[in-house]
């Protein structure tokens, strides 16, 4: 696969779609899956209060910071550990309040990040990057 970046709002979005999604659907079935509230019902009820929340804070606030952090200290290929590491950090204390109305306490966010952010790293540098580049792309190669 060729090395294709965003080089626009458009492409961003494009590129942020699927990436997000595939994020999402990954760690709300992993998280609800472990805590033991998977359900569709729990899943579908969560989902779109989760996808806006995670997308909003990454493609207009963490995305463009870490972007920023990267590029001024160039360390890019760094990018993927601070960017999942701020949005595992965020979303592991907000993501049950949105799920399930259940506030985590101390113990259970230091417990829960750490376990939150591997299998973040995981899912995002082997399925949910790939496809974003991918679905970009196809969408450059349509121009």
């Amino acid at each position: 696969m060729r090395n294709i970046r965003p080089e626009n709002f458009k492409e961003s979005l494009i590129m942020a779609l699927p990436n997000c999604t595939t994020m999402v659907l990954g760690m709300m079935t992993i998280n609800l899956w472990i805590y033991g509230h998977l359900t569709v019902a729990n899943f579908f009820a969560a989902l779109p209060k989760i996808y806006i929340t995670a997308f909003a804070l990454d493609f207009f606030v963490i995305g463009p910071m870490v972007i920023r952090f990267v590029m001024r200290h160039n360390i890019l290929k760094y990018m993927p550990l601070f960017r999942v590491g701020l949005m595992a950090g965020i979303l592991t204390f907000i993501a049950p309040i949105l799920e399930t109305g259940h506030i985590p306490d101390a113990i259970q966010y230091i417990t829960a990040l750490p376990r939150n952010y591997v299998v973040a790293l995981a899912l995002q540098v082997l399925i949910a990057f790939p496809l974003g580049m991918m679905t970009l792309a196809r969408y450059k190669i349509k121009i």
